[in-house]
This record gives structure tokens, C-alpha cells and sequence, in this order.
């Protein structure tokens, strides 16, 4: 039932899993192996263990058990994807609207996923933040949200950004195109919008240093919920997980992120990235 799949694990006694063939990924397979689980973490790996008073047995002959998979990048239970009015969106936060009834959290734990990186879709150069969740099918988000995983946002490079399949049918109905609509285009929304950030986090460096000095008149600059992420990743603070296909557009974010000091965790897609 929906109500047992959402207690805590820990609540749950101890299992054992007996005589299953063991899929540990970075160490080999092991034949006819068990695993003992206590307060879901694995407690034990070997053959012929012995099951704890009050365990739970379960006959894994003829079956396999291996890590869960990690998927990071996912759409998966989120009510919306693209803020796509703005080429900058990075105040915008995927855990706002997280779906937790959505019926693909089953399914995508029936097939072996058990955590998710949810990211912006890829119609903006700087997307929104993402969402890292453990997957809990009839548990409330927050429930889900993965304690401890370091903050990310996404960024979008090449045609989904420009949006060139619409131009045109955009142009013959007389509609404004939003920029940009070239890579050069891109690569100034994105050097603008970090030397914005770069004055943002100057504005607040220098009033936290009055006020440590005790300057009673020191005022705090108006908060920018656009920029308060982009000096996180300034400071090392938030990943960047940049969607992109075409080796000059990677090589161009990855010169600009030089340039302002702080580095690209993961190129998505990245079809030409062996170049």
C-alpha cells in the first residue's frame, strides 16, 4: 500500500536477501551471494549468512541485485519545465513544483532508479535550479529531497536556446523574437549576466565588512533573486549542469567560465565533447 511504502526505512527490521547473483558494478558480479540489510544501509556481503532474529528473508535465486541507478538529468514529476519568457531564469526553483503522486516515480523504481537530478528544461542560456530527490513513491516531497546534495542550476547552449525551428513561423506572425537567436547572442547573456553577479556580491561583500567593523549605517543592498544564485556559483557553491551539443558552443561556456572564476560540473548531451 501507499501508506507502508511511505514509513522510513529505518523503521523497517532487518533483511536478508538470500542466494542472488550480485551486480556491485565496480567490483565483479558475485554468484549465489547474500545481503544483509540493517536500517537500509547494507550491513554484510558473503554466502551462507545468517539471518537476524526478527529478519525478513527474501529468495533471490535466479535474480539480480545491483546498486540503484542514478539519473542525472531528469524531467521526471515536475509540473513545469521551461520558464521560457526570459533568458535568464535562475531565480526560478524545480522544487517548487514537484509532483510526488506523479505515476512515473513507480514506474522509474520498478526499473531500478532510485535518485534523480531534476533539471530546468533547456530553452534558456541560464535555466532555473534544480531538484535532487530520492525517489519515494506515495511520500510528500519533502520526504524526497536528498539531504546533503550539493545545489545545482542549468544553463543551455546551441539551437534550443535560440529557438531556430520557430523563427521564422515567429517572423510571419509578426511576433517578437526573444533574445537571443545566435550563439554570439548566448555568450553575452551569459557574461553579462555573471558581471552582474560579480557587482552583486561586491555590493554585499562590502556592506558585511561594515557591518563587522561596526558601522551602524551600513545598509544592505536590495536582494536579486536572479543573481543570488550566479554568485553562489561564483563561490563554488552551486554545480552548473549545462545542456549542449556542438564542441565551439561547449568550449565557448567553458572559456567564459575561466574568465569569471568558477567551473562547469557536467556538460549534458554533450555530443562533440571528445573534440
Amino acid at each position: 500500500t501507499l501508506g507502508a511504502q511511505a514509513q522510513p526505512v529505518a523503521a523497517a527490521g532487518p533483511t536478508l536477501i538470500r542466494n542472488a547473483t550480485v551486480l556491485t558494478v565496480t567490483n565483479g558480479t558475485l554468484q549465489n551471494t547474500d545481503v544483509l540489510l540493517r536500517d537500509g544501509k547494507i550491513a554484510q556481503i558473503g554466502q551462507n549468512l545468517s539471518a537476524p532474529a526478527g529478519a525478513r528473508v527474501i529468495d533471490a535465486t535466479g535474480k539480480y541485485v545491483m546498486p540503484g541507478i542514478v539519473d542525472p538529468h531528469s524531467h521526471m514529476m515536475a509540473d513545469a519545465i521551461n520558464e521560457g519568457s526570459l533568458s535568464v531564469t535562475a531565480m526560478v526553483r524545480m522544487t517548487d513544483v514537484l509532483d510526488p503522486t506523479e505515476v512515473n516515480i513507480y514506474r522509474a523504481l520498478a526499473g531500478g532508479v532510485t535518485t534523480i537530478n531534476i533539471l530546468h528544461g533547456s530553452a534558456n542560456t541560464i535555466g532555473g535550479q534544480n531538484a535532487t530527490v530520492k525517489l519515494k513513491y506515495g511520500a510528500p516531497t519533502s520526504e524526497m529531497m536528498f539531504d546533503g546534495a550539493p545545489p545545482g542550476i542549468k544553463f543551455a547552449l546551441g539551437e534550443n536556446v535560440t529557438r531556430k525551428n520557430r523563427q521564422d513561423v515567429a517572423r510571419a506572425m509578426g511576433q517578437t523574437l526573444r533574445y537571443p537567436t545566435t550563439r554570439m547572442g548566448q555568450e553575452e547573456v551569459l557574461r553579462d549576466a555573471f558581471t552582474r553577479a560579480q557587482d552583486y556580491k561586491l555590493r554585499w561583500d562590502d556592506y558585511r565588512k561594515r557591518q563587522q567593523a561596526g558601522d551602524r549605517a551600513a545598509v544592505p543592498p536590495r536582494r536579486d533573486l536572479e543573481l543570488e544564485p550566479l554568485v553562489e556559483v561564483l563561490e563554488g557553491k552551486r554545480l552548473v549542469h549545462a545542456h549542449g551539443y556542438r564542441a565551439d558552443e561547449m568550449l565557448m561556456l567553458l572559456n567564459v567560465a575561466k574568465e569569471f572564476g568558477f567551473k562547469i560540473q557536467t556538460l549534458q548531451h554533450g555530443l562533440e565533447g571528445y573534440k
